[in-house]
Parts: C-alpha cells; structure tokens; sequence
C-alpha cells in the first residue's frame, strides 16, 4: 500500500491509494503475478518486445478469469518496476 501525502491550505493529509477488490480473482492474479515474475524473470535480460508478448499472451488467456488475467498482468508489472529501472 502506498501512501502519499496531498497539501490541502498547508495542511498535509494522508492519501491511500490502493485498488479496491471486488472479487478474489483480481487479488490471486496480482500474486501469481507478481511471484512469476520473482521466479521467471528476475535474472534474465528483458526487452520492450519480452515485456509487450507477456502482457499480450497473459490478459488475453482463456485458462484465466478476466479478473485474474489483469491481476495477473498487474502484478508481474509492479514486481518488474520493483525489480528494475525501465526508464533511462
């Protein structure tokens, strides 16, 4: 969870931004995700095009729920964002 801090008049206020969940789908996809990545990915070299198949072939299968299919798609990013600087 990441917390941000917002000035409102001088006065800081704590802002919580997190994803609401509607459904365990999204959540068990955000954590094979992001455990794939950890186990798959972390000590190979990766390219725009590795990045752009992996979403391409992940949100669109049809062994997975929508729901769990963007968790899915989510979580492996933010481990990748976690894990690397992907801008230079």
């Amino acid at each position: 969870m990441s917390i941000q801090a917002q000035t409102t008049n001088d006065v800081l206020v704590a802002q919580n931004k997190l994803v609401e969940r509607t459904g365990k789908g999204f959540a068990d996809g955000v954590c094979s995700g992001y455990l794939t990545y950890y186990d798959e990915y972390q000590s190979k070299p990766l390219t725009d095009l590795d990045v752009y198949a992996f979403i391409a072939q992940n949100i669109m299968d049809v062994r997975g729920t929508d729901a769990f299919n963007a968790g899915y798609c989510t979580g492996w990013i933010e481990a990748l964002l976690e894990d690397r600087k992907v801008l230079n």
